[in-house]
């Protein structure tokens, strides 16, 4: 009988260690997706942030458009954090943010030139409002994108947060 008692405490001790592994395993887990979640909400928040304060700098005169954050969650793999559908419509707006910011770039250093320039022959001066029309189109295709993506319900609650 003895020995019987001492099977019986080996397969009960047994049961004990895997019973405590898998629990620290499975606090372990937990614990990476709590801090997963966090990073998650706090990256969503600054985003929205930023494609507020875009919005508000496309609306104003025409200036180079900053997004750090968006920059900065793509060099530091933060983005991998969101859905691959959500990673997709902010990679969309991002895109053509970035193509607003290039023609007001463009827009910004003809009128320089412009400026500098004494005499300006007529053919150059309707390439330049050909230009500043190619930048209004893009802008408003940037702001309407924002708009959009702003009101995506995981997204639209950091925006009205921040």
């Amino acid at each position: 009988m003895s020995e019987n008692s001492n099977q019986v405490y080996l397969v009960f001790e047994l049961l004990v260690t895997f019973a405590g592994v898998f629990l620290a395993f499975m606090l372990d887990r937990l614990i990476d997706w709590r801090r997963d979640e966090k990073i998650k909400k706090v990256l969503l928040r600054n985003i929205a942030h930023e494609l507020n304060r875009v919005k508000d700098d496309l609306t104003g005169e025409v200036k180079r458009l900053n997004h750090d954050v968006y920059d900065s969650a793509v060099a530091s793999g933060r983005l991998n954090f969101l859905p691959p559908e959500q990673l997709m419509k902010i990679t969309d707006v991002y895109t053509k943010i970035e193509n607003a910011s290039i023609r007001a770039m463009s827009v910004i250093i003809t009128k320089e030139a412009f400026d500098q320039s004494k005499s300006v022959p007529s053919h150059e001066y309707s390439s330049a409002k050909n230009l500043d029309n190619a930048f209004n189109i893009t802008k408003q295709e940037a702001i309407k994108s924002i708009d959009e993506i702003l009101k995506e319900p995981w997204l639209s609650r950091y925006a009205q947060k921040s």
